[in-house]
Formats: structure tokens, sequence, C-alpha cells
């Protein structure tokens, strides 16, 4: 784990690895932003860095034994407590607490990560308050959410906020690119990705497109649809889960949104590069 591997984000991680070679990182950090734009992979990095025990300037160096660790997940010195969709509940935050009162392993630090933290439930909240009140000198923590405001104003007040921003096409693409990807698609999923690199790694994926190629359908068949149609869309839009559907309604608006680009002539803003042929097509359509 290194710092060249992360993509974008270039404020906050020069201002975190100011603050990890003056050891000046602080007890609670808070980093907010969307899913999918790669918080969790600077707190690893982070975490790494702060437990690294190379005697160089530059930390984490990733090959001493605590980073060969961090990487393998089996650092006694470094928690995660990841989110699975549900709300976070007061036992796990009070397992945390019982990390936080044990002495670091290796005698060190020790690198508490939680995961959409604003899914704590109000008990699991007011637990982990009670900890950054007092925090140990030898702990950090480093909260990830989408939603901060969610977080109780105390919580927030004892946290350093970080923000994260989407990454441009161009920064995104690139990326894409070093990961393996054709240049086009990695263009292509850039830009649906909406600068987030979780989504764009998904559509790159097999079978990764196939909700936006069902979304084209769907727009395809909208000018002509009679009340019957709009009935069997209704049926099969219902039957889809909830992820599945946020996915196809997403799809959906950013045809529409290609198909405005067309009426407007600006063919060159266009997200659905492969599709443009047809966009332009049913731009026609909509006239």
């Amino acid at each position: 784990m290194h710092w060249d591997d992360i993509a974008g984000h270039a404020g906050p991680v020069k201002i975190l690895r100011n603050m990890l070679a003056e050891d000046k990182v602080p007890h609670a950090l808070l980093f907010a932003g969307r899913d999918g734009l790669g918080k969790m992979l600077v707190a690893r990095i982070l975490a790494a860095g702060l437990l690294c025990f190379s005697e160089r300037p530059e930390k984490p160096c990733g090959e001493c034994l605590s980073c060969r660790k961090i990487k393998q997940g089996v650092n006694p010195d470094f928690v995660v407590l990841e989110n699975d969709g549900g709300s976070l509940k007061i036992d796990q935050i009070r397992a945390l607490q019982n990390e936080v009162s044990l002495a670091p392993y290796h005698g060190g630090k020790r690198v508490l990560i939680i995961e959409e933290a604003e899914r704590m439930t109000a008990q699991a909240a007011n637990s982990l308050l009670k900890i950054l009140e007092e925090p140990p000198g030898d702990t950090v923590f480093v909260l990830t959410a989408q939603t901060p405001h969610m977080l109780l104003p105390t919580i927030l007040s004892r946290c350093w906020l970080l923000r994260f921003q989407p990454l441009s096409h161009h920064e995104l693409a690139a990326y894409l690119c070093k990961s393996g990807a054709a240049t086009e698609k990695a263009a292509v999923a850039a830009r649906l990705g909406a600068g987030r690199i979780g989504p764009a790694l998904t559509l790159l994926a097999d079978g990764g497109l196939d909700m936006r190629d069902k979304a084209l359908g769907i727009v395809a068949e909208l000018p002509a649809f009679a009340a019957t149609d709009i009935e069997r869309l209704a049926a099969e839009l219902d039957k889809l889960e909830g992820a599945e559907l946020k996915a196809l309604l997403g799809n959906i608006s950013y045809i529409l949104r290609d198909i405005l680009v067309f009426l407007t002539g600006q063919e060159s803003l266009v997200f659905n590069i492969y599709l443009a042929g047809k966009i332009a097509g049913l731009a026609q359509i909509w006239k």
C-alpha cells in the first residue's frame, strides 16, 4: 500500500501526508463523500502509515511486517468496522471499546476505522462519543460517511473533517486505463460512474452494462407507449431489488441526458459514447 495507489484526491492526500510526516495526525478524522470515491482506501493507507515500522521519512513503506500484515488483514493494531448496508449497533461499538482498552500489540499506535459511521444507531453513536471525549493517546479513529450531517454534532466537533469529491472524467479514465481497461471502455465507465471508482469498476466487469442496455430499450420504447405498456413496465420494475432499480433508473436518466445533449448540439459531452448513433436516432424522435 502506497499513497501513489490513490487516484485523484490530491488535496486530502497532501494534508494527510503532511500530518503523517509531522506526526500530527488527529485522534479522530472524518472522511466525507459519496460511496465509491475511494475513502476506505485512503483510510487504509493512512493506517498503514501510522503503524509502519520503517525508519524512512515516507510512510507507509509497504514492505515492513506491519504493512504486510495490514495488506493481509491480520494486523492486530488495525481494526475495521465494515458496514454491510445495515445499522451499526451498540454491541459493535462496545467491541471497539474493548479494543481501545487494550495496549497496542506492537507498542506503537492502534487505528480503528468505522465505515459509513452515519449508520450508527443513537445508542451506538452515544457510546462512540464517550470514547472520543476521552480518547486514548495511542489510538486514531477514522470515520467515513456519505452524509456527515447525520452524525451527532458532538461527534462531528471531535473529528477533523476531510471532504472527498468525485474525480474528473480524465482522472478516473486514466486510473481505469492504468488498471488494464481499454481506453474507450474506460472513458465510458468514467462518465457513467460519475467520477466514482467503485461504480466505474463495476461497469467494466462482465455484465456491468446490462442495466444500461435495459435502460436504453425502455427509453427507445417510450414514444410509442400505450397504457398496457406502462402497466407492463411497472410490473417489471416492481420485481427488481432496490439496488437494481436504482441502477436502472440512474441509467435511464443518463440516456435521457444524452438525448438532451444531442438536441442542444453538444455531442462531445455524451456519456454513452458507444451508443452515440442510437442516441442520435432517439434524439430525432424526441424532437
